[in-house]
């Protein structure tokens, strides 16, 4: 501030006298450096800043993810859609995708870069393309982390279930990617409904019924519409301009994964999955000894069975019809109607319907 100070004593002109009684004065340069203390960093600055420190393995491990919280959340660089997509121009997609397999990168490292990458492409389908376009199998690193390991702590799976629904909502290209061979997605999302911590099979579960749920795709504009100079005159189509939406406007039905997730879903053991964890739960808690049903777990898992069959009309085989319907009649007998559906968040008509596609 001192320098501030004196900088504006020196090229300012004094209150009286007349200009011509004194040489022009020559205005110096202001240290840019007290122009970023006044105005603040570019944001582009900063997110390079923050880049440089996490991808160093000789800063401490603590900077490292202060950097990468710095860039996700405290200045809420990432979540200002402009700067999500400026990660693509700024060529930083391949070194944060980087920190996800680097032997240098903890878990808590990982962990943080997942928020990054996650909040980065939520509702943006600008950023989801860049993040495939500028990576490496990122469905395929992503997904291992549902395995529960040492390197794959709860936070870790938590959180990729965060990236996973940023990056494939609304993006139909992407959840078709999930059944590739090298990706084998499917087969995680099974296996994280049986994880030992409630927190994300209840965040599986709700990703698969966003996913399932069916959508109206968005549309463009008319190809021709009146003219108001000239009514008889049709224009062409409004033009489709670069923007985080673009992708959206030129492929309407890419918001659309409804279809594709109802084949998945069946042809993968999914929908057999879902059952399973509902009618006969795995214990869960750090000590694997919560043997109590999750009331929000339950939800989801019932919700997204509804849609399933009511809904978008999907089949189940005779076993799982006969599964289901024991497990919802009893827990009817047990609850009392009612309250059960009190508890699920359903209306007797959803309740009747489902039950009905079990005859």
């Amino acid at each position: 501030m001192q320098s501030l100070l004196r900088w504006s004593i020196e090229n300012s002109e004094p209150l009286d006298g007349a200009a011509g009684d004194r040489p022009p004065a020559t205005t110096k340069e202001l240290d840019p450096g007290i122009i970023d203390m006044i105005l603040g960093k570019p944001d582009s600055v900063l997110m390079k800043e923050d880049l440089a420190v996490a991808v160093d393995s000789n800063q401490p491990e603590d900077n490292r993810i202060a950097a990468l919280d710095h860039l996700e959340m405290a200045k809420q660089l990432i979540e200002q859609i402009d700067n999500a997509n400026n990660l693509e121009k700024l060529e930083m997609w391949e070194p944060l995708h980087f920190l996800l397999t680097s032997e240098t990168s903890s878990p808590q490292i990982k962990t943080q870069v997942l928020w990054v990458i996650g909040t980065a492409v939520q509702n943006n389908p600008s950023a989801q393309d860049a993040y495939f376009k500028h990576t490496t199998n990122p469905l395929s690193t992503l997904v291992t982390f549902l395995i529960p390991s040492p390197s794959s702590t709860l936070q870790t799976r938590s959180k990729t279930i965060y990236t996973l629904s940023g990056l494939l909502k609304h993006n139909a290209p992407a959840v078709k990617e999930l059944k590739s061979p090298n990706v084998d997605g499917w087969a995680r999302f099974r296996d994280a409904l049986q994880d030992p911590e409630i927190t994300v099979r209840r965040k599986t579960m709700f990703l698969l019924g966003t996913l399932l749920l069916p959508t109206t795709p968005m549309s463009t504009a008319p190809a021709s519409l009146p003219n108001l100079h000239t009514p008889t005159s049709p224009v062409a189509a409004a033009p489709i301009h670069d923007n985080s939406h673009a992708a959206h406007l030129h492929n309407p039905t890419r918001t659309s994964t409804s279809e594709i997730t109802l084949d998945a879903v069946r042809d993968h053991g999914v929908v057999d999955a879902v059952i399973s964890a509902l009618t006969n739960p795995v214990p869960y808690g750090e000590d694997g000894d919560i043997l109590d049903p999750d009331v929000d777990f339950e939800e989801k898992g019932i919700r997204f069975l509804h849609t399933y069959v009511v809904t978008s009309q999907g089949e189940l085989f005779q076993s799982e019809k006969f599964s289901l319907k024991a497990w919802l009649t009893g827990e009817k007998d047990k609850n009392g109607q009612q309250s059960l559906l009190e508890k699920w968040s359903l209306d007797s008509t959803e309740f009747e319907d489902l039950i009905s596609r079990l005859a």
